[in-house]
């Protein structure tokens, strides 16, 4: 009895060794380092994580800038999987709702932090207002576009814009303009 158990057991081994052989080996995994600031801004690490691709091995970025638009553009093998868009329009022209909706042609979102930013699985879109004496009244616009192979997670992107914006208005971007 204990030879044909034994015997039944190395079988079920032998079926089963290829199939997880297949499985562990020729899955792609990511060799690069999520990174901590994109484009001089820091980001919430987690968050980026969750939308970059889950494989890949270089991770690039991209600034165009600094003028009333400015662009960071991220890329996994030279692939771009993420878009970072920063417009200075002028004072109450839209909230983050309507940036959303204005960049994605009629798609609009749900919203998070009392209206602040607007957000889908796939972008998501924020308001900083420039409100100050010794500044001139204006918004900024920040939108985050993932593109594939990035990945779609709304409270990701979500999260990645509430940490965005952030520290983004840590740099103080309306004072900066006018200095």
């Amino acid at each position: 009895m204990r030879i044909k158990t034994l015997l039944a057991n190395g079988a079920a081994l032998l079926l089963a060794a290829p199939v997880l052989a297949g499985c562990s080996s020729d899955e792609p995994k990511r060799e690069f380092t999520v990174p901590k600031a994109l484009c001089g801004v820091a980001v919430p690490t987690d968050a980026l994580d969750r939308v970059l691709p889950a494989s890949g091995k270089k991770l690039s970025t991209e600034f165009e800038g600094p003028g009333g638009a400015e662009l960071c553009t991220v890329s996994v093998d030279g692939q771009t999987v993420l878009d970072i868009a920063i417009e200075h329009i002028p004072a109450d022209h839209m909230s983050p709702a309507g940036v959303l909706t204005d960049r994605l042609r009629g798609f609009g979102g749900e919203s998070a932090e009392d209206g602040t930013i607007a957000y889908r699985p796939y972008a998501a879109a924020s308001v900083v207002k420039c409100r100050a004496a010794d500044v001139q009244k204006e918004d900024i616009t920040l939108f985050v576009q993932v593109t594939k192979p990035g990945r779609e997670e709304a409270s990701a992107m979500r999260d990645f814009m509430s940490g965005y914006r952030s520290a983004y208005e840590k740099k103080k971007p309306c004072q900066k303009r006018y200095s």
